[in-house]
């Protein structure tokens, strides 16, 4: 099942979280990304409502990361509270080979 919407608050914290380890400050990865540094700043509180493609890309590469994955889009998927088991198939096993006795040449 995929997400109606985007978590803007877990994409901000993933934000900050990239900056933090970057070593960059909010001014610096806004000059980066050619985005406005309030923009980094509401993402990062989660108050930003919704990001447009091209400054998400943006972000991304001066970020080094995917966009998957500042959207948090790249996570294994969740498994089910009360997972059902997956029937195996009957496993085949080779058959042997026969002995061949070697032609006699005469």
């Amino acid at each position: 099942m995929v997400a109606e919407y985007v978590d803007m608050q877990a994409m901000g914290e993933r934000v900050l979280l990239l900056r933090r380890r970057a070593n960059l400050s909010q001014n610096e990865l806004a000059r980066q990304a050619g985005i406005d540094v309030m923009t980094i700043s509401r993402l990062e509180r989660g108050t930003k409502k919704r990001l447009e493609v091209e400054p998400l890309v943006r972000l991304a590469k001066a970020l080094h990361v995917t966009t998957d994955h500042l959207l948090c889009l790249d996570a294994a998927p969740q498994q089910p509270a009360n997972p059902q088991p997956i029937a195996s198939p009957a496993r085949v096993l080779p058959r042997p080979l026969k002995s061949r006795k070697a032609a006699s040449v005469g």
